[in-house]
């Protein structure tokens, strides 16, 4: 009975010392929750940061951007119309007056028989002038008279044709300019329709370029354009589409002094343009169930609104419908924010330009 006392009273002390350890343990824990994972004082609001710009009335292009091809006015390409060798009696880059010879294509043939028609032509005028004296005398009959007058008059056609033949040998400057690039070489054997040598009037430039269907019903004579960010006037779109390219030829005078004939250059074509309507950033539009809306800030929050789009410049779109005159218009952070949330603006971007 003694010893069950003791065990008793053994257990009982070592129940109250883990008791203690236990409470001990318990207060630790309750402690390290409070002071290390208690929650800290509830989020602020939501609060997005976006730049704005102030909506206004401006003017506003949509253009269309082209190549062009800087030509002379007046030039063109010399053919050769007969067969024979080349020689060349001007130069690349050699400036000559109207009527100078360029060059001469030998043709032995053709010079032959220019000169033997004109010999023959002189005797035949010979033969007729003789037989009009015998006719005056009575020696001989008007109908042989006739007869040597239409020989003649044969003879000076053959005449004729001999002298164009001769002139097509000869490669003649068109009017006053400069000589271009041989397109063959000296002493080479040419045919005829062969492409020689071009001719150019560099006092006046135009710049040339194709527009599409949807652009050519768009402007017209006199439309803007810009040639390398210079303004011009359209000089003609020709209302027609050519066969080939399927597109309208359009050219503009251009002055330029220090231009390379053949050169390319950027052309920027007015296709319409607006007075005094709302023109707002590209990048504040998004779309939403597929049409285009902007986010306005009002009263600190972020509120969507829907617009409708007009015609579109650069980096820059008309806006049609939707906005008004002074509205706040979100141009950055519009991934971020949705309808109603806080807003903030950091800075002002300005208007639109």
């Amino acid at each position: 009975m003694e010893i069950n006392i003791r065990q008793i009273t053994h257990l009982t002390h070592r129940f109250k010392k883990t008791s203690m350890l236990l409470a001990i343990a318990v207060i630790a824990a309750l402690g390290y929750t409070l002071f290390f994972l208690a929650p800290a004082d509830p989020p602020p609001p939501d609060v997005k940061i976006v730049e704005v710009i102030t909506a206004q009335t401006k003017d506003i292009q949509q253009t269309a951007q082209f190549i062009g091809t800087i030509k002379a006015e007046k030039g063109t390409l010399l053919i050769a119309k007969s067969r024979g060798i080349l020689d060349r009696y001007a130069t690349s880059g050699q400036q000559l007056k109207a009527g100078e010879l360029i060059a001469k294509i030998e043709n032995n043939d053709v010079e032959r028989n220019y000169k033997l028609s004109q010999d023959m032509e002189k005797i035949a005028q010979v033969q007729y002038e003789r037989f009009k004296q015998l006719l005056d005398s009575g020696v001989l009959s008007k109908n042989a008279v006739e007869e040597k007058k239409s020989l003649w008059m044969e003879f000076q056609k053959k005449l004729s044709d001999a002298k164009i033949a001769l002139d097509d040998i000869n490669i003649y400057a068109p009017f006053d300019g400069v000589v271009g690039v041989f397109k063959v070489r000296e002493g080479s054997q040419v045919q005829n329709g062969d492409v020689l040598v071009n001719f150019y009037d560099p006092s006046t430039t135009i710049v040339e370029f194709d527009v599409p269907l949807s652009v050519a019903r768009l402007v017209h004579d006199g439309s803007p354009v810009f040639i390398d960010n210079q303004p011009y006037a359209l000089t003609h779109i020709q209302k027609m589409l050519d066969e080939d390219t399927h597109m309208s030829p359009a050219y503009t005078d251009i002055d330029c002094n220090n231009c390379i004939i053949g050169s390319t250059v950027n052309v920027e074509l007015v296709v319409q343009q607006k007075s005094a309507v709302i023109v707002i950033p590209y990048e504040a539009i998004f779309l939403r169930d597929g049409k285009p809306h902007v986010y306005l800030a009002k009263d600190d929050q972020a509120v969507l609104t829907p617009v409708e789009l007009g015609i579109r410049a650069k980096e820059v779109t008309e806006i049609t419908a939707g906005l008004k005159n002074g509205d706040q218009v979100i141009v950055r952070g519009q991934a971020r924010l949705y309808p109603g949330v806080s807003i903030k603006i950091a800075t002002q971007s300005g208007n639109a330009s």
